[in-house]
């Protein structure tokens, strides 16, 4: 991108066209790496007693699923969040 082009950003034109860039490289990355994986699954399956799957052999950290939902953390009285802070600044205080 030209240092002109740059400058004429906003922040919010920026962070998008860094967005797409930072997705295409890592689209790029992961790519040659299930390439060499298929490639690595071909050339052992001859030699394999079971069958032998690209995903089997070399599972990726991309690949595993994200928990759907998470557990929302319990919410917290005006009278506990009072409390805990009087609670930290009496350490703090002592410290």
């Amino acid at each position: 991108m030209p240092y002109n082009d740059f400058c004429a950003l906003t922040p919010e034109e920026f962070s998008h066209i860094y967005k797409a860039y930072s997705e295409e490289r890592t689209a790029q990355y992961q790519d040659s790496w299930e390439r060499m994986r298929m490639l690595a699954a071909i050339t052992i399956q001859p030699y394999a007693k079971k069958g032998l799957t690209p995903h089997g052999l070399l599972p990726f950290p991309w690949e595993k699923k994200k928990p759907e939902h998470t557990k929302a953390a319990p919410a917290v009285s005006k009278e506990d969040a009072l409390k805990r802070l009087e609670e930290v600044l009496g350490k703090v205080g002592n410290g």
